[in-house]
């Protein structure tokens, strides 16, 4: 971490979320004279800060730009839209506007990967990690994930940083440094925030300037149509046989899959722990970003492979009775995400989805659900709008509650059939976030099937 002096004299953090709370916590730390502002009532770090820095003042209840007027930087947290008229007012008298990953990219000296797309990146991200730590190296994972990124900085520096990133922390991110970047998948996502899909993969696309290397899916329409250019080595990952010596993907010999880079064969599909194709492509660019990095695939790294197992909240099977597997995917809150975990199954599906939809298009779900669904259960706010979009392309019931659609999936599913919950849309008209609704749903599943 770099000891200089900070270069603000007073600074405001925009909101009190974990990223909030920990941007506030670094500011605090450097000597910064810090305030914090939060439009709800009761942010969740409130109590935390006040125990931490007591002498740190707090707004709540709504934003106010008076209090900018001395200040000489605003930090946003990734859930506070930079249109928002404050920051407008704040960009418009000059203030610098940064998020939590800037500040962490402006001190932190050891090597970044980077990791970013609209579906897959936190199982990428962790199993970036492991592959790396399995060599033995000294990482710490965070970012969107777990860990806030400037906690990351605390302790001895790693031999190795790796961190996950939304479109919300790359809005306001334009310092970051690193050795590899991936972007995965761009599917249409926070288009009630964005407004157009060319908004969002622009967002996405700030993660390139600043990177010796990147790594792309091959098999992504949005990044097979972005125009990336720059001054780095760049390696492409995907399900098909790859047509450079430098790119990853699958290849059948002998009646058996295999992971290969280029001619290379590297590991037996056969032997990975991840449920379905998507977390296969996971996997593929996992391991193009380690070897990009520059820790070619050994061993040690197989072994880990084989022992990964899928994510809590992500294609996470819960049970499996009477033949009928019951799998957990609330972390898909956008369509592409239903669409992966749909294809991923490789059996009849009985599809739970609907919440929130985040003014998303899903003309790319219906048509999914054609192909791979048996029934659909919705629920939620928005589930006359999914019920529209898929029409008569499988049959559509509206569910009153996550317990309503579970008893009902359990009526219809067939030996054979996977019952997923794969929601394709936010949780929070329903739910804490997707974590809860993910409990429920395990909960729920246990009690009622078991």
């Amino acid at each position: 971490m770099k000891a200089n002096a900070p270069p603000w004299r007073r600074a405001t953090v925009f909101g009190l979320g974990a990223s909030g709370y920990s941007s506030a916590c670094y500011l605090a730390q450097l000597g910064v004279a810090v305030s914090v502002q939060d439009s709800r009532e009761r942010p969740p770090y409130r109590a935390a800060l006040s125990r931490e820095w007591p002498d740190v003042p707090v707004s709540c209840g709504e934003f106010n730009l008076s209090s900018l007027e001395e200040e000489d930087l605003a930090v946003v947290s990734p859930g506070i839209a930079l249109s928002q008229p404050v920051l407008q007012a704040a960009a418009e008298r000059g203030l610098e506007i940064v998020g939590d990953i800037e500040l962490f990219a402006r001190a932190c000296t050891a090597p970044v990967i980077s990791i970013t797309g609209s579906n897959g990146k936190t199982t990428v991200t962790t199993l970036v990690g492991e592959l790396l730590k399995a060599r033995g190296l000294d990482v710490k994972v965070g970012g969107n994930i777990g860990c806030p990124a400037l906690e990351l900085l605390a302790g001895p520096e790693p031999d190795l940083y790796v961190l996950e990133l939304s479109s919300f922390q790359l809005d306001t991110t334009s310092s970051l440094l690193s050795a590899v970047a991936a972007i995965l998948n761009i599917s249409p996502d926070h288009l009630d925030r964005y407004g157009t899909m060319e908004s969002y993969i622009d967002a996405k696309l700030r993660i390139v300037p600043g990177a010796r290397s990147l790594v792309l899916g091959r098999d992504d329409p949005a990044l097979a149509g972005a125009q990336i250019r720059g001054d780095f080595a760049t390696v492409t990952f995907g399900l098909n046989p790859p047509q450079s010596n430098s790119d990853y993907g699958i290849v059948l010999d002998s009646g058996s899959e295999w992971i290969v880079r280029g001619s290379e064969r590297l590991v037996p599909v056969e032997t990975l722990s991840l449920t379905g194709r998507h977390n296969l492509a996971n996997t593929l660019a996992a391991i193009a970003v380690v070897e990009l990095a520059g820790y070619p695939l050994d061993e040690s790294g197989v072994k880990a492979l084989s022992d990964f197992r899928d994510l809590p909240h992500r294609c996470e099977q819960v049970l499996e009775r009477n033949g009928i597997a019951w799998v957990n995917d609330s972390k898909s809150t956008n369509p592409g995400a239903t669409v992966a975990a749909l294809a991923g199954m490789g059996r009849p599906v009985v599809l739970i989805a609907g919440g929130q939809s985040k003014d998303a298009e899903f003309t790319a779900l219906a048509e999914a659900v054609q192909l791979y669904a048996r029934q659909v259960l919705l629920i939620g706010e928005d589930r006359l709008l999914l019920a529209g979009a898929i029409g008569d392309r499988a049959p559509v019931t509206l569910a009153d509650d996550l317990a309503h659609a579970i008893t009902l999936a359990s009526r219809w599913a067939q030996p054979g059939d996977v019952v997923l919950l794969s929601p394709g849309c936010a949780s929070f008209d329903m739910f804490d976030n997707f974590e809860h609704r993910g409990e429920i749903f395990c909960r729920l599943t246990r009690e009622m099937i078991s």
